[in-house]
């Protein structure tokens, strides 16, 4: 089962993910994959490397737009990636102050 929780930053993702699955593999900070993968000139990770898996995800566009390009190129990979994953997930969830809120899939 594959599932994507987002939501800002110190909000409860991995709190939750670890009582909704844990048995299941996580990966945490997606955004700091695409960050990483970005400032190495490697590819960004597909959605379907995360198949499978309980992903977290700290939401970046909710604030101010950066000037700097190479932040908005990252915010920008991070959204597509995440769009993917909520597609191809089976549960997608968002959470916000510790209340995790069921946005795709059975709860």
């Amino acid at each position: 089962m594959t599932i994507l929780i987002v939501g800002g930053m110190a909000q409860g993702k991995r709190e939750f993910a670890r009582r909704l699955s844990p048995e299941t593999e996580m990966i945490d900070n997606l955004q700091d994959i695409v960050r990483q993968a970005l400032e190495t000139g490697k590819p960004v990770p597909q959605a379907s490397e995360f198949l499978g898996k309980t992903v977290i995800c700290t939401e970046l566009g909710c604030g101010i737009v950066p000037m700097d390009a190479e932040e908005r190129e990252w915010r920008e990979q991070t959204g597509r990636l995440c769009c993917d994953l909520a597609a191809q997930a089976d549960r997608v969830y968002r959470v916000s102050c510790g209340i995790a809120q069921c946005i795709k899939g059975a709860s």
